[in-house]
């Protein structure tokens, strides 16, 4: 892989998909694959089981939108008490302030979850809540 910085001085960043799941880009990349980003949290997942268990909680995010895309495998999203499928080659975002949640993952799979701005601003939404 090749290095030329920017003119920031920041190195262009350039690598193979990992065959498992990691940040490719985001505030702290926990491997060499990662670039360091403040603005931009991409994160890959390459698996053959699921991420989320028993599903996840609903949450929204207060400043930043999120958007799935799934290149294999399927997911179930809920919004708004509603269920979606999203299957391969299609995506779905999720506009800041709208509560949601991944419930199912049916691997093996292959998503990319891209959220921006890169900022800490999950909010869980309370089992009482509407």
């Amino acid at each position: 892989m090749s290095t030329q910085s920017s003119s920031a001085g920041r190195p262009f960043h350039h690598r193979h998909l990992p065959e498992f799941s990691t940040l490719l880009s985001g505030h702290t990349p926990s491997n060499e694959v990662g670039f360091q980003s403040e603005q931009l949290q991409i994160w890959y997942n390459y698996t053959d089981t699921s991420w989320v268990g028993s599903g996840e909680l609903p949450h929204m995010h207060t400043q930043s939108d999120e958007c799935f895309i799934v290149l294999s495998g399927t997911l179930v999203v809920e919004v708004n008490a509603q269920r979606f499928t999203v299957g391969p080659r299609e995506f779905c975002c999720f506009p800041r302030g709208m509560y949601h949640a991944v419930l199912e993952v049916f691997p093996p799979a292959e998503t990319l979850m891209i959220r921006a701005p890169s900022v800490n601003d999950k909010i869980y939404k309370q089992l009482d809540e509407s």
